[in-house]
């Protein structure tokens, strides 16, 4: 099949552009590069085309839908403090353009469209399972953002029967996740402050719990939902439901590349929750899955990749 990927060049898409490539499928890429370039030559070394572009500009994405089978959307402007420092610029990359994506793709009759939303659509919760099927109220503009991409989705399958599936991503972490750059992820960062002998720093007392869910496992979670008839119309969490807390990831870091970093605290981010407990119920019965990771072992294989760049 032909699968495109918005936001391919990433660190998920650039994990999932490889896998679909390993399993035959044709790939292409769109991207603005706003992050980063790193993974663009090996894309291309695989045969992905890539096209680069911003999901924002309707008249200049849309020719690239044409004859694919399968779109993944992955492109976002990320990050829950960006989007709280940029409302605007969240709404127009995480509404206006996952609307855009969606009606490219109704135009072009794809048949799977793949909506990447986020935990953050849930309300903070200390301890209630986050359920698909919950009372939702996001804590920042992007999870209202992920919120409205989910009903866009919803719509495009209702009224115009564009076959869509909304897949709720929970703290993803692994190879190609950048550590340097503004907003980084945890994980990313944590290991990249270890490498360059910087302290760790951690947001409040470090007790806050995440479902760390390692990249290879949510690949293969949108590859399964983007051929499985029983996903369309569907909400899904992706997650591992084991829960570590910030300072134990501190702690597996320092010991998987062996350093003694020093910790600091500071204060709190704003709208982060204290716990976001994923119920994975629903992706075990619909896509079969259980994830095959561990978390210590997931911390290794990313600090490898992060050793054979440097």
């Amino acid at each position: 099949m032909h699968y495109l990927v918005t936001g391919g060049a990433g660190f998920i898409g650039t994990n999932l552009s490889m896998e679909l490539i390993a399993l035959g499928h044709t790939v292409s890429v769109i991207d603005n590069l706003c992050i980063s370039e790193l993974n663009v030559a090996e894309l291309e070394a695989l045969g992905v085309t890539l096209h680069i572009e911003d999901i924002r500009n309707f008249a200049a994405i849309e020719p690239y839908f044409e004859g694919v089978d399968v779109v993944v959307h992955l492109a976002a402007m990320n990050r829950a403090q960006r989007s709280i420092e940029m409302p605007l610029e969240a709404n127009e990359v995480n509404i206006t353009g996952t609307l855009n994506c969606l009606e490219a793709a109704r135009r072009h009759k794809v048949k799977r469209f793949v909506n990447v939303s986020s935990s953050s659509v849930y309300v903070n919760q200390r301890d209630v399972l986050l359920a698909e099927d919950m009372p939702l109220a996001p804590p920042h503009p992007y999870g209202v953002g992920k919120l409205a991409g989910e009903h866009y989705a919803r719509i495009y399958k209702e009224l115009y029967e564009l076959p869509t599936v909304s897949l709720r991503f929970f703290s993803v972490y692994g190879p190609r996740q950048l550590g340097h750059i503004e907003k980084a992820g945890v994980v990313a960062k944590f290991i990249h402050h270890a490498m360059t002998d910087t302290p760790l720093e951690i947001y409040g007392e470090g007790t806050q719990l995440r479902n760390f869910s390692y990249v290879a496992d949510v690949v293969e979670c949108v590859v399964r939902a983007s051929q499985e008839p029983k996903t369309i119309g569907e909400v899904i969490n992706v997650a591992n439901p084991h829960e570590v807390d910030v300072n134990y990831l501190a702690s597996v870091v320092k010991s998987v590349t062996g350093k003694e970093i020093a910790i600091t605290y500071t204060e709190a981010l704003k709208g982060d929750p204290s716990r976001n407990p994923a119920d994975t119920t629903k992706c075990a019965r619909i896509l079969g899955f259980v994830p095959q990771c561990t978390f210590e072992e997931g911390i290794r294989k990313t600090y490898d990749w992060y050793c054979s760049r440097m």
